[in-house]
């Protein structure tokens, strides 16, 4: 069996880090972009983790994205701020659009940001825990490459779309983050680089047949999940690219295989809690909501109810105390980087350890 590597988590982000300044990328945007993929990694969610950083280095490399995030403001008001990322750094752009969207939030209430012309922006709860951690309720969502089919249909013309709320408790907040697909594409991407096989019901070939082979889904298409998720993905695609001006459905071109920028789409809604009630208030009634979930008896298929965000929370706990464990093709693709940058990987282990 291959040797898995790992790596702390602020260690993690200091390769990461490195990397991106090496790029020429100002050091307050690599910090962003850096911090937002390795705490994926700490969630779990290593389909949008370091896995990702080569993609976005062929794309810098290519000439499809800038190395320098310049936002312009092309509306506001009291509420609202609409932004051009100008083909800039997703994860930039999205947490200045999120800052402002609390800020506004906090003075009037509620507020909506969206920002155009962007990039992939990592996952969607990096940026809705800011809101919870700020006391609001946090929401965001962004529109993807077109390799999702709409329900019933055969040709690809929805993104994964995701979405994430957010809200604040006594606790940690209580997160949903999800895709409108199956599972989310980074994860087939993720088992294609690993030589894994993917369940049957996640992707269909480009003649539309199930598959399992994650490189026969690469070049396929998703499925949404069930009629639900093609029509959530739609309305997603409608308020983060029709309504802010960026592309949508089959005009954003693919992030892997094509080089035109994609100018995608993502909104920003926040809700002050104090708006409505207290916080304490609030969060008090937000026990009772965790404790009738998580009391809840569990079916025979599983042994534990919990919230949402709750199994990402306890990863996340994990990592941080443990370091990020990497497969060994993710940490050879880090080193091939770490080297062509003169960055060196190996500095920043502690040890190694078997499957």
């Amino acid at each position: 069996m291959n040797a898995e590597k790992r790596i702390p988590v602020k260690q993690l982000k200091r390769f990461c880090f490195e990397v991106f300044t090496a790029l020429g990328i100002p050091k307050n945007e690599s910090e962003v972009i850096a911090d937002s993929l390795v705490d994926a990694n700490v969630m779990g969610v290593d389909s949008h983790g370091v896995t990702r950083l080569a993609d976005y280095i062929g794309r810098l490399e290519n000439g499809v994205i800038k190395n320098h995030t310049e936002l312009t403001v092309l509306r506001e008001t009291e509420t609202t701020t609409l932004y051009d990322a100008n083909n800039g750094w997703g994860q930039y752009a999205g947490k200045v659009a999120m800052e402002n969207a609390i800020e506004k939030a906090k003075k009037y209430g509620s507020a909506f940001v969206g920002v155009s012309n962007s990039n992939h922006f990592g996952t969607a709860s990096y940026f809705t825990r800011m809101a919870a951690n700020a006391g609001c309720l946090g929401i965001a969502m962004t529109n993807t490459s077109p390799i999702m089919v709409a329900w019933g249909a055969k040709k690809p013309t929805l993104g994964t779309n995701p979405i994430s709320i957010a809200v604040p408790s006594n606790n940690e907040p209580v997160i949903l983050d999800m895709a409108t697909s199956n599972v989310a594409r980074g994860r087939i991407n993720l088992a294609a680089k690993n030589g894994e096989e993917i369940p049957e019901g996640w992707a269909i070939t480009e003649d539309g047949k199930d598959t399992t082979n994650a490189q026969d889904a690469l070049d396929g298409f998703l499925l949404p999940f069930g009629s639900k998720g093609s029509g959530l993905s739609m309305m997603i695609d409608i308020m983060t690219g029709v309504m802010t001006g960026a592309m949508f459905g089959e005009h954003v071109s693919q992030m892997y295989n094509d080089t035109r920028p994609q100018q995608l789409g993502h909104t920003f809604i926040v809700f002050d809690i104090e708006g409505f009630m207290d916080l304490d208030t609030f969060k008090q009634r937000m026990d009772d909501r965790i404790t009738q979930t998580v009391t809840s008896p569990p079916s025979a298929a599983h042994q534990k109810v919990y919230m949402p965000g709750e199994i990402e929370q306890i990863k996340r706990e994990k990592s941080l105390k443990e370091g990020i464990v990497l497969t060994q093709a993710i940490y050879d693709e880090l080193q091939k980087l770490g080297h062509k940058y003169k960055v060196s990987i190996e500095e920043y282990l502690t040890d190694a350890i078997s499957e």
